[in-house]
């Protein structure tokens, strides 16, 4: 019976009386790999391109000829098994898992040779490196499933071959390369069972105009819109604002030219006081305007009115004294009506102040120039000059401004007591 090709490989290693480790480490082909092409198990290598490669170079080192083991237009007949239906459609899925379990398998017979030549147990090296039995079995029985979780299984490996004396650096890109190929298994396995799906056809118009383009152009738009919509919408409120002036009609102009009105003025005096006995004031009253017709000889110029402008003075309450006081400058304030303090403070330009009485409302303030008084709807003006120290008196009567008055004490004087005079009695002295 014929030898395969796997059994002539094996043969020829064994007649130089090599190990695959140093076979391994001269072809830089994984052990894995090699044992693989000796037992003809084409399912445990990644292609057959690869494996062709793989046997050139085996063959190489071994200076064997490999036309004379196989055909070189043919493929290794122990390493091409013709598949069909739907082993054929599911051999990638296998080969895949398959090869990352010779790999993990690999590594953990490394680890188990490594063991036993050092003859050590499972046990002392739990003892050693704290890795619990159940653990190190897992992995040199290459079941990796079996370990908590891979970032858990790449320290362990780690620190068991340090434990070793082995190069742990080397098994561990051994054991990333189990990984990647599981997880090439696993992405086969989806997309089998992830049905097709066809992606819908792309209009033509959107191959010719990008979409960032048609984007930008109604942001563009958009903005441009909205700068002229601000633009009519000021230029409307500044037209509304202006005033429209008309000029008079001819008509107009030869009616005013017939007759020209005067007016005539008549007015309630302001000071005037109700009657005795009455509690309400008298307000002033409304001019009355008259007009009397005059005759114009000549066409008058069309000149509009000017507007007047009149201060519009707060209601007051029906009293007999009524005070409006208008703050101008600063100023300190003293306000006393019917002999009671109302208001004593500072105050500030732009403020207002009302006071009514019955009998009388006293002011008193450090700058006169700050405070406009209009006493009964009527303008006082102001009560002096800039820094003068005024106080005033308001009543029924009118308006009185007191003025300080020097009272002389009288003091007493003492009252001059009698003193005795003294007199000179004449006495008679005789004469010799």
């Amino acid at each position: 019976m014929a030898q395969s090709i796997g059994q002539q490989l094996r043969q020829a290693r064994e007649a130089r009386k090599l190990t695959l480790e140093q076979v391994a480490q001269a072809t830089r082909i994984r052990l894995h790999y090699l044992r693989a092409l000796e037992e003809d198990d084409e399912e445990r290598l990644p292609s057959p391109v690869q494996a062709r490669g793989f046997l050139r170079a085996y063959a190489r080192f071994l200076d064997l000829d490999l036309e004379s083991i196989a055909a070189s237009d043919q493929e290794p007949a122990a390493l091409t098994t013709p598949v069909s239906g739907e082993d054929a459609a599911a051999s990638p899925v296998v080969l895949q898992a398959e090869r990352a379990q010779a790999i993990f398998e690999e590594l953990g017979a490394r680890f188990r040779r490594q063991r036993e030549i050092l003859g050590l147990s499972l046990a002392d090296v739990e003892r050693h490196t704290r890795l619990r039995v159940r653990y190190l079995t897992a992995i040199e029985a290459g079941k990796i499933e079996d370990l908590p979780s891979t970032v858990q299984a790449r320290g362990m490996i780690s620190n068991y071959a340090t434990f070793l004396g082995m190069d742990a650096e080397s098994l561990l890109m051994l054991f990333a390369e189990g990984l990647q190929a599981g997880l090439a298994a696993r992405r086969l396995a989806r997309a089998r069972l992830k049905p097709s799906k066809k992606r819908p056809a792309v209009s033509s118009w959107r191959n010719l105009i990008p979409i960032d383009l048609i984007v930008g152009g109604l942001l563009v738009l958009f903005i441009g819109g909205f700068v002229i919509w601000g633009a009519l919408r000021i230029v409307g409120m500044q037209s509304e604002r202006l005033p429209t002036v008309t000029a008079p009609s001819i008509s107009d102009i030869l009616a005013m030219s017939t007759a020209t009105p005067s007016l005539t003025l008549t007015s309630t005096p302001p000071g005037a006081n109700p009657a005795a006995g009455s509690n309400q004031e008298a307000l002033p009253s409304t001019p009355d305007i008259t007009a009397e017709p005059a005759q114009a000889t000549s066409l008058p110029i069309f000149n509009p009115p000017a507007p007047t402008l009149t201060a519009t003075l707060p209601p007051f309450a029906l009293s007999a004294v009524q005070v409006y006081i208008v703050v101008r400058q600063r100023a300190w304030m003293r306000v006393v009506v019917d002999g009671e303090e109302e208001f004593a403070g500072r105050v500030f330009p732009g403020s207002a102040y009302l006071f009514s009485g019955k009998q009388r409302v006293e002011i008193l303030t450090g700058n006169g120039a700050a405070l406009n008084v209009y006493f009964n709807q009527v303008d006082q003006g102001v009560m002096g000059i800039f820094g003068e120290v005024v106080y005033r008196v308001y009543t029924p009567d009118g308006v009185l401004a007191p003025t300080p008055t020097i009272t002389f004490t009288s003091t007493s004087t003492p009252t001059p007591a009698t003193t005795a005079t003294p007199t000179i009695t004449p006495t008679e002295t005789l004469a010799p």
